[in-house]
């Protein structure tokens, strides 16, 4: 995944912008009131050798940016017990189908340590499961919340087609 999270000021926000080799579309704009940073948004580039994206293009390529940050959230930012969780498919799954007592691998360390975590009884495996289903339908909500909250408005009017 790309980083195309930018920091600037609130006038530094264009949601379409152009210049002569692509066009720029920034979208989810976070006044952070830091006098530091007073905004942050996501920016995606379209570059015109490839022709000036149509507004279906730029929604969809949007749309899926956000759904890429959700998921890579889902993936790796949760933590449980203070410990790191890897909630990949895969993961969710075993960590569902596991009988306790058991230990699961987890997640691992930034260096790559695996994390194990002891599960003694089925109570505690059923609060870790469940933890994790609410971390997944947390991000899930942001998700949603986030893709509902667009004004598509400006992007729609800058990159109607040009007719003669």
């Amino acid at each position: 995944m790309a980083n195309n999270k930018y920091c600037g000021t609130v006038a530094d926000f264009k949601p379409v912008s152009e210049d002569q080799s692509r066009v720029v579309i920034m979208y989810g704009l976070i006044e952070t009131g830091n006098s530091k940073m007073e905004a942050e948004w996501y920016q995606l580039e379209f570059y015109k050798k490839q022709g000036k994206p149509s507004f279906e293009q730029v929604k969809t390529a949007v749309i899926a940016d956000i759904n890429e940050r959700i998921t890579a959230q889902i993936v790796g930012g949760m933590t449980f017990e203070g410990k790191p969780v890897w909630l990949s498919i895969e993961n969710q799954i075993n960590f569902t189908t596991a009988t306790a007592p058991c230990r699961l691998k987890i997640g691992e360390e930034q260096d790559g340590t695996p994390v194990y975590h002891d599960f003694e009884t089925k109570a505690a495996l059923k609060a870790f499961n469940d933890a994790c289903l609410a971390w997944k339908n947390e991000q899930l909500e942001t998700g949603r919340a986030e893709k509902e909250g667009i004004d598509w408005t400006p992007y729609a009017e800058a990159l109607q087609p040009v007719t003669e």
